[in-house]
Protein backbone atom coordinates (compact mmCIF):
# COMPACT_ATOMS: atom_id res chain seq x y z
CA UNK A 1 0.00 0.00 0.00
CA UNK A 2 1.36 3.24 -1.25
CA UNK A 3 2.02 5.48 1.92
CA UNK A 4 -0.05 8.44 0.88
CA UNK A 5 -2.81 5.71 0.43
CA UNK A 6 -2.14 4.43 4.11
CA UNK A 7 -5.11 5.90 6.42
CA UNK A 8 -4.90 7.97 9.51
CA UNK A 9 -3.60 5.94 12.73
CA UNK A 10 -7.02 6.24 14.32
CA UNK A 11 -8.88 5.39 11.66
CA UNK A 12 -6.82 2.18 10.91
CA UNK A 13 -6.85 1.04 14.60
CA UNK A 14 -10.81 1.14 14.53
CA UNK A 15 -10.69 -0.39 11.34
CA UNK A 16 -8.24 -3.18 12.14
CA UNK A 17 -10.14 -4.12 15.59
CA UNK A 18 -12.95 -4.74 12.66
CA UNK A 19 -11.60 -7.23 10.71
CA UNK A 20 -9.90 -9.38 13.48
CA UNK A 21 -13.71 -9.20 14.80
CA UNK A 22 -14.62 -10.78 11.77
CA UNK A 23 -16.62 -7.76 10.18
CA UNK A 24 -14.83 -7.29 6.61
CA UNK A 25 -12.24 -7.30 5.00
CA UNK A 26 -9.43 -4.99 3.82
CA UNK A 27 -9.56 -4.19 -0.07
CA UNK A 28 -5.29 -4.64 -0.38
CA UNK A 29 -4.62 -8.25 -0.50
CA UNK A 30 -1.70 -8.31 1.30
CA UNK A 31 -3.08 -6.16 4.68
CA UNK A 32 -6.08 -8.96 4.23
CA UNK A 33 -3.51 -11.89 4.66
CA UNK A 34 -1.70 -10.22 7.51
CA UNK A 35 -5.15 -9.64 9.06
CA UNK A 36 -6.08 -13.36 8.71
CA UNK A 37 -2.54 -14.13 10.34
CA UNK A 38 -3.47 -11.81 13.05
CA UNK A 39 -7.16 -13.09 13.83
CA UNK A 40 -5.83 -16.64 13.84
CA UNK A 41 -3.26 -16.25 16.43
CA UNK A 42 -5.83 -13.84 18.70
CA UNK A 43 -8.05 -16.36 18.41
CA UNK A 44 -5.36 -19.54 19.09
CA UNK A 45 -4.56 -17.12 22.10
CA UNK A 46 -8.04 -16.49 23.33
CA UNK A 47 -8.66 -20.32 23.35
CA UNK A 48 -5.61 -21.13 24.66
CA UNK A 49 -6.87 -18.64 27.93
CA UNK A 50 -10.52 -20.29 28.06
CA UNK A 51 -8.24 -23.68 28.36
CA UNK A 52 -5.84 -22.29 31.31
CA UNK A 53 -8.88 -21.21 32.92
CA UNK A 54 -11.61 -23.55 33.21
CA UNK A 55 -9.43 -26.94 33.55
CA UNK A 56 -11.97 -28.81 35.02
CA UNK A 57 -14.55 -27.90 32.55
CA UNK A 58 -12.15 -28.77 29.61
CA UNK A 59 -11.56 -32.07 31.24
CA UNK A 60 -15.19 -32.77 31.70
CA UNK A 61 -16.22 -31.99 28.15
CA UNK A 62 -13.20 -33.58 26.34
CA UNK A 63 -10.29 -31.27 24.17
CA UNK A 64 -12.34 -31.60 21.15
CA UNK A 65 -16.09 -30.74 22.77
CA UNK A 66 -14.29 -27.62 24.91
CA UNK A 67 -12.38 -26.37 21.63
CA UNK A 68 -15.31 -25.76 19.60
CA UNK A 69 -16.77 -24.04 22.83
CA UNK A 70 -13.86 -21.90 23.69
CA UNK A 71 -13.64 -20.87 19.65
CA UNK A 72 -17.27 -20.10 19.57
CA UNK A 73 -16.95 -17.99 22.60
CA UNK A 74 -13.32 -16.05 21.74
CA UNK A 75 -15.27 -15.30 18.44
CA UNK A 76 -18.37 -13.66 19.61
CA UNK A 77 -16.70 -12.36 22.67
CA UNK A 78 -13.06 -11.35 21.66
CA UNK A 79 -10.26 -9.92 24.63
CA UNK A 80 -11.00 -6.90 25.55
CA UNK A 81 -7.75 -6.84 28.40
CA UNK A 82 -4.71 -7.48 27.57
CA UNK A 83 -4.35 -10.04 30.77
CA UNK A 84 -6.07 -12.81 28.98
CA UNK A 85 -5.32 -14.42 32.83
CA UNK A 86 -8.72 -12.59 33.16
CA UNK A 87 -10.76 -13.70 30.08
CA UNK A 88 -13.64 -15.44 30.47
CA UNK A 89 -16.32 -14.16 32.49
CA UNK A 90 -19.24 -15.23 29.71
CA UNK A 91 -18.06 -18.54 29.23
CA UNK A 92 -20.36 -20.16 31.88
CA UNK A 93 -23.32 -18.16 30.00
CA UNK A 94 -22.13 -19.72 26.72
CA UNK A 95 -22.93 -23.34 28.70
CA UNK A 96 -25.90 -22.61 29.59
CA UNK A 97 -27.25 -21.35 26.13
CA UNK A 98 -25.73 -24.41 24.19
CA UNK A 99 -28.45 -26.76 23.58
CA UNK A 100 -26.24 -29.46 22.65
CA UNK A 101 -25.22 -29.61 26.73
CA UNK A 102 -28.40 -29.38 27.78
CA UNK A 103 -28.13 -33.34 28.74
CA UNK A 104 -25.46 -32.11 31.29
CA UNK A 105 -26.96 -29.28 33.55
CA UNK A 106 -24.55 -29.29 35.90
CA UNK A 107 -21.69 -27.72 33.82
CA UNK A 108 -22.77 -24.53 33.59
CA UNK A 109 -22.20 -24.28 37.60
CA UNK A 110 -19.26 -25.99 37.26
CA UNK A 111 -17.72 -23.10 34.94
CA UNK A 112 -19.36 -20.78 37.05
CA UNK A 113 -17.26 -22.02 40.01
CA UNK A 114 -14.42 -22.29 37.77
CA UNK A 115 -14.55 -18.84 37.09
CA UNK A 116 -14.99 -17.96 40.99
CA UNK A 117 -11.80 -20.09 41.08
CA UNK A 118 -9.72 -17.03 38.93
CA UNK A 119 -11.36 -14.14 40.40
CA UNK A 120 -9.88 -15.67 44.03
CA UNK A 121 -6.72 -16.02 42.34
CA UNK A 122 -6.40 -12.49 41.29
CA UNK A 123 -8.30 -10.27 44.16
CA UNK A 124 -6.57 -8.33 46.49
CA UNK A 125 -4.47 -9.62 49.23
CA UNK A 126 -5.77 -9.27 52.91
CA UNK A 127 -4.92 -6.79 55.13
CA UNK A 128 -1.35 -7.21 57.00
CA UNK A 129 -2.84 -5.88 60.21
CA UNK A 130 -5.39 -8.15 61.72
CA UNK A 131 -8.86 -6.47 62.58
CA UNK A 132 -10.09 -5.89 66.04
CA UNK A 133 -13.69 -7.61 66.23
CA UNK A 134 -16.61 -6.14 68.41
CA UNK A 135 -20.40 -6.52 67.94
CA UNK A 136 -21.28 -3.77 66.25
CA UNK A 137 -18.91 -4.12 63.63
CA UNK A 138 -19.15 -6.27 61.16
CA UNK A 139 -16.79 -9.11 60.08
CA UNK A 140 -15.59 -8.40 56.72
CA UNK A 141 -15.23 -11.19 53.88
CA UNK A 142 -11.37 -11.44 52.76
CA UNK A 143 -11.69 -9.81 49.28
CA UNK A 144 -11.01 -13.31 48.19
CA UNK A 145 -13.85 -14.59 49.33
CA UNK A 146 -16.27 -16.44 47.10
CA UNK A 147 -18.94 -18.93 46.84
CA UNK A 148 -21.88 -20.79 44.17
CA UNK A 149 -25.01 -21.98 45.61
CA UNK A 150 -25.62 -24.79 42.91
CA UNK A 151 -28.42 -27.73 43.16
CA UNK A 152 -25.61 -29.41 41.26
CA UNK A 153 -22.91 -31.27 44.02
CA UNK A 154 -20.39 -29.28 42.25
CA UNK A 155 -17.56 -28.78 45.40
CA UNK A 156 -17.60 -32.70 44.58
CA UNK A 157 -17.47 -32.36 40.61
CA UNK A 158 -14.62 -30.06 41.05
CA UNK A 159 -12.59 -31.91 43.48
CA UNK A 160 -12.91 -35.05 41.66
CA UNK A 161 -11.04 -33.29 38.68
CA UNK A 162 -8.21 -32.29 40.13
CA UNK A 163 -4.56 -33.95 40.12
CA UNK A 164 -3.92 -36.81 41.63
CA UNK A 165 -7.79 -37.05 42.95
CA UNK A 166 -9.91 -40.46 43.57
CA UNK A 167 -12.81 -40.47 41.68
CA UNK A 168 -15.88 -40.84 43.94
CA UNK A 169 -18.18 -44.08 43.39
CA UNK A 170 -21.22 -41.66 43.46
CA UNK A 171 -21.61 -38.42 43.56
CA UNK A 172 -24.19 -36.66 46.62
CA UNK A 173 -27.83 -36.23 45.14
CA UNK A 174 -28.14 -32.78 46.46
CA UNK A 175 -26.68 -29.34 45.75
CA UNK A 176 -23.74 -27.97 47.74
CA UNK A 177 -22.78 -24.86 48.77
CA UNK A 178 -19.24 -24.28 47.01
CA UNK A 179 -16.53 -21.81 48.85
CA UNK A 180 -13.73 -20.44 47.41
CA UNK A 181 -11.37 -18.90 49.78
CA UNK A 182 -7.66 -17.95 49.35
CA UNK A 183 -5.08 -18.59 52.69
CA UNK A 184 -1.38 -18.65 52.49
CA UNK A 185 -1.13 -21.89 50.69
CA UNK A 186 -3.26 -20.09 47.94
CA UNK A 187 -6.81 -20.98 46.22
CA UNK A 188 -8.86 -23.19 48.17
CA UNK A 189 -12.27 -24.75 47.08
CA UNK A 190 -14.29 -26.22 50.03
CA UNK A 191 -17.95 -27.32 50.84
CA UNK A 192 -19.87 -25.70 53.58
CA UNK A 193 -23.00 -26.88 54.96
CA UNK A 194 -26.00 -25.40 53.43
CA UNK A 195 -27.12 -23.53 56.90
CA UNK A 196 -24.14 -21.44 55.86
CA UNK A 197 -25.72 -19.20 53.29
CA UNK A 198 -27.37 -17.17 55.56
CA UNK A 199 -24.15 -16.09 57.09
CA UNK A 200 -22.38 -15.44 54.27
CA UNK A 201 -25.03 -13.05 52.75
CA UNK A 202 -25.22 -11.54 55.79
CA UNK A 203 -21.33 -10.99 55.86
CA UNK A 204 -21.33 -9.63 52.66
CA UNK A 205 -24.19 -6.97 53.31
CA UNK A 206 -22.07 -5.48 56.21
CA UNK A 207 -24.10 -6.89 58.78
CA UNK A 208 -22.81 -6.38 62.45
CA UNK A 209 -21.75 -9.15 64.16
CA UNK A 210 -23.90 -8.56 67.27
CA UNK A 211 -26.67 -8.25 64.96
CA UNK A 212 -26.70 -12.27 63.74
CA UNK A 213 -28.05 -14.94 65.13
CA UNK A 214 -26.83 -17.49 67.10
CA UNK A 215 -27.29 -20.12 64.30
CA UNK A 216 -25.36 -18.09 61.74
CA UNK A 217 -22.57 -17.47 64.28
CA UNK A 218 -21.64 -20.92 64.61
CA UNK A 219 -20.66 -21.23 61.10
CA UNK A 220 -18.13 -18.25 61.79
CA UNK A 221 -15.14 -20.66 62.95
CA UNK A 222 -15.41 -22.50 59.44
CA UNK A 223 -15.30 -19.48 57.41
CA UNK A 224 -12.67 -18.35 59.84
CA UNK A 225 -10.24 -21.54 59.30
CA UNK A 226 -10.55 -21.45 55.41
CA UNK A 227 -9.95 -18.02 55.26
CA UNK A 228 -12.81 -16.73 54.41
CA UNK A 229 -12.33 -13.33 56.83
CA UNK A 230 -9.79 -10.68 57.13
CA UNK A 231 -7.64 -11.88 60.12
CA UNK A 232 -9.46 -11.13 63.33
CA UNK A 233 -8.52 -10.82 67.20
CA UNK A 234 -11.18 -10.11 69.75
CA UNK A 235 -12.02 -6.85 70.99
CA UNK A 236 -10.52 -6.75 74.54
Amino acid sequence: MPLEARPAPARFEGDFATWLCGHGVPADAALARAVAIHANNALAAATAALAGNYPVLRAALGDAAFAALARRHARAHPPADPRLCLYGRGLPRLVARTAELAAWPWLADLARLEWLVVEALFAAPPPRRPRRLHPDRPWPLAAATRWLASPFPVNSLWQAHQPGARWPRRFPRQGELALVSRPAAGVVVSCLPAAALPLLLALRRRVPLGHLAAAELAHLPALAAAGALVPAIGDG
